[in-house]
């Protein structure tokens, strides 16, 4: 790669490097309770880890807080510098270890009495989440070391959504059911304002809970299930499902509440019955994805799924019936090029 490119590459990365970051610091829910954890177990006989460091507010933090030995480990080469910078502003510079590399590949002498590590990557319950986890336990943690977070559990909860695709389109005197249709089979990341149109109508429940301090196999999330009795049923339309972050024994993180971390919305046509027993059962992983909402009363049982393979194999069939004119794109100057090129060669 050249020098142009690798510049190009970095600069790119460094935006949303920046805008996932800024991100994280402003969720003030997160970063209390994440402080006032590791406040508990840092002392000045305190070896503290990072693990996946980002700007290196908690390795900072910890420093401040009178630990021992502070080291920070980041992958990301753009905010190494940024670790450095805020270790300098908070005059600490010269008490935080800045390591660049994977935690998997990086020698670190020594245990550590507290680590701190958000390697969640996309599935905070994948493979390779829970690899790292197994990882950093058996090569950095000390006999009684403190791991935060310690637990991860997985929430869902029968919800009304107002934004919901039910609703589409706003102010137009047409019906688009087909696109409702298609996109329904797809689930969707409620952020912080969003969620303000949330209305929970039963109390969430847990799917499945990783102990990051004992794991060490992940989870399968295949035909996961849980049942609520609700009331209101016709309201429900979606279902909810985030996380739970246990910090320490005493400090829980529910991550609805957090700015960092979205929740997921799985959608599904309301049923017209006025209450009954509502079952959710999912099914994640890299190669499919399915849900299904089943309704239980004493009569039948009543089931809707959804998939995005649903919604593929509906449009791919529509495609094949659609009557229209196709023309070929035009050919691009890069291509002119290209070819006027290879005769000139000729």
């Amino acid at each position: 790669m050249k020098n142009q490119e690798k510049d190009e590459l970095f600069a790119a990365q460094l935006s949303d490097t920046l805008h996932h970051h800024q991100k994280m610091l402003m969720d003030g829910t997160r970063n209390k309770l994440l402080f006032e954890a590791i406040k508990r177990h840092v002392t000045s006989e305190t070896a503290f880890l990072d693990i996946g460091a980002g700007t290196g507010v908690w390795a900072i933090l910890a420093a401040k807080l009178g630990a021992k030995r502070v080291v920070a480990v980041e992958i990301d080469e753009c905010l190494i510098p940024i670790i450095f910078r805020h270790a300098q502003e908070n005059g600490v510079a010269d008490r935080v270890e800045i390591i660049h590399g994977n935690s998997d590949d990086v020698k670190i002498r020594g245990k550590f009495d507290v680590i701190v590590s958000e390697l969640f990557g996309n599935n905070p319950y994948g493979n390779q989440t829970v690899k790292s986890f197994v990882s950093l336990r058996s090569r950095f943690l000390a006999s009684g070391g403190v791991l935060i977070p310690q637990k991860m559990a997985m929430l869902a909860a029968p919800v009304r959504i107002k934004n919901s695709v039910q609703n589409i389109p706003a102010d137009l005197p047409i019906s688009c059911d087909f696109l409702k249709s298609l996109r329904i089979n797809y689930s969707w990341n409620a952020l912080l304002p969003d969620r303000q149109d949330v209305k929970f109508l039963a109390e969430p429940e847990k799917l499945i809970e990783v102990n990051f301090r004992t794991v060490e196999t992940a989870p399968a999330l295949k035909n996961i299930s849980l049942s609520w009795q609700v009331d209101a049923l016709p309201q429900a339309n979606a279902i909810a499902v985030f996380n739970r972050s246990t910090f320490t024994d005493e400090i829980e993180m529910n991550n609805f509440d957090s700015q960092s971390w979205g929740t997921n919305i799985y959608e599904f046509q309301p049923f017209a019955e006025p209450d009954g027993k509502l079952r959710f059962d999912l099914t994640m992983d890299e190669k499919k994805s399915i849900w299904s909402v089943t309704l239980i009363t004493d009569e039948k049982e009543k089931t809707k799924s959804y998939s995005p393979t649903f919604a593929v194999a509906r449009v791919r069939m529509a495609q094949q019936m659609t009557p229209h004119r196709r023309f070929k794109p035009s050919e691009t100057t890069d291509e002119k090029i290209k070819k006027d090129s290879k005769k000139n060669q000729k």
